[in-house]
């Protein structure tokens, strides 16, 4: 057996890159299909209880937060107990200091990017709402004016 540390070779750091970046991806078409499914949920139980409201979110808040430790993982970035605790308890507040922690001024890119991102979520979730209206009012499921 060898012990001795082995080097990375180009193809090995390639690949790790790669790695990381379709876990990303994967999270972000998972955080795009959650929205969906949250708008076609919202039609159908429309319950305005903060208690559902909290069991929608955690889903979103779970890829998120993954999303950061993934990034982190990438770039070597030793994630922190206040860091993690921030992520989780305030995503709002603790993504635009990760970012600024590992990225510098190149965060407001990223955090531009965010902002679209939150924007077609909340788009898909809007006219998968309103598809599934549609669908319910035409199939006579229900008689909800929307």
């Amino acid at each position: 057996m060898d012990d001795r540390p082995h080097e990375i070779s180009g193809n090995d750091a390639e690949a790790k890159v790669v790695t990381y970046a379709v876990k990303k991806r994967r999270i972000i078409l998972m955080l795009l299909a959650y929205s969906t499914l949250a708008g076609i949920i919202e039609v159908i139980f429309p319950d305005t209880d903060s208690a559902t409201d909290f069991v929608l979110s955690l889903p979103m808040l779970v890829l998120g937060v993954s999303w950061c430790f993934t990034d982190a993982a990438e770039r070597g970035f030793r994630m922190g107990r206040l860091m993690s605790l921030l992520l989780i308890l305030c995503l709002a507040v603790g993504l635009p200091v990760y970012l600024l922690r590992t990225r510098g001024f190149g965060a407001f890119k990223t955090l531009a990017l965010t902002v679209l991102l939150v924007v077609v979520m909340s788009t898909c979730m809007v006219v998968a709402g309103y598809v599934t209206a549609y669908a319910g009012n035409a199939a006579g499921l229900w008689n909800r004016v929307f």
